[in-house]
């Protein structure tokens, strides 16, 4: 009885998958496909982390020992900031949404993809986008206003890239608000067959929540973001107290 022969290991064609299908670096920065782009997110954001990271270091670093022997005092504020901003704006608000959400939400509701895959792809290079602009600020001096940007110290007295700065805070924000509205119109149109929306994993149901959240709020704090750099490029008054502005406004709205 003559048995079939083995076959050896690298005879096995490997499983098509988002890793191996289409090769070279456009085939990644080119891709429509939702776990391809949660893994260029996935880097990025890892790689924002990292910058964050160093700076969070510095500030423990200074406070070991009560003097200033690290940091000055103005050195010390930038670092506490760009710590905030890049913790915040790019690895806070877009992590969860954009690595886990892109990768599971359409397999956990049978979906080939999210609605919208180009749209998905943009906001990750809006993303990236915004990350330039903050790493631009950070090579021109940072900022020492809080991640917070209050006013009117932003608005007004800051001498540090505070319009820099916002703006990649800024256009951030459109990233999340992208992926925000990709989440909701997916869950609304391509759910599988029975998959009503009380069998919804609650994982989909959160994203969907953060979605809403996500197109809701974001705006609001991208018009404060506005405001400061109208006041700061243009003179307009609209935080500043001395010309009839009122601070509160800003913290209202953010």
């Amino acid at each position: 009885m003559i048995h079939p022969a083995t076959p050896h290991a690298s005879d096995i064609a490997p499983a098509d998958n988002y890793l191996n299908r289409g090769k070279g670096v456009l085939s990644w920065l080119l891709t429509k496909d939702h776990k391809r782009i949660a893994v260029l997110y996935l880097i990025s954001i890892t790689l924002m982390s990292m910058v964050g990271g160093i700076f969070a270091a510095l500030v423990r670093l200074e406070l070991l020992t009560p003097g200033g022997d690290l940091l000055s005092s103005e050195s010390y504020n930038r670092s506490f900031t760009m710590h905030g901003v890049v913790m915040v704006f790019f690895i806070l608000i877009p992590a969860t949404p954009a690595v886990l959400g892109n990768f599971l939400l359409p397999i956990m509701i049978g979906a080939r993809d999210l609605a919208l895959p180009r749209i998905n792809l943009l906001s990750w290079y809006i993303y990236i986008l915004g990350a330039g602009f903050t790493l631009y600020s950070l090579m021109a001096g940072g900022v020492d206003t809080g991640w917070t940007f209050y006013t009117p110290y932003s608005s007004t007295y800051s001498n540090s890239a505070v319009i820099t700065t916002a703006l990649g805070a800024f256009i951030s924000g459109f990233s999340s608000i992208l992926t925000g509205l990709n989440f909701i119109v997916t869950v609304h149109k391509m759910r599988a067959p029975g998959m009503t929306w009380f069998r919804l994993p609650l994982f989909v149901w959160a994203n969907y929540a953060t979605g809403l959240v996500q197109i809701l709020g974001t705006p609001v704090i991208a018009m404060t973001i506005v405001l400061i750099a109208l006041g700061r490029g243009l003179g307009f008054s609209f935080c500043a107290p001395n010309t009839g502005g009122d601070p509160i406004l800003f913290q209202h709205l953010f």
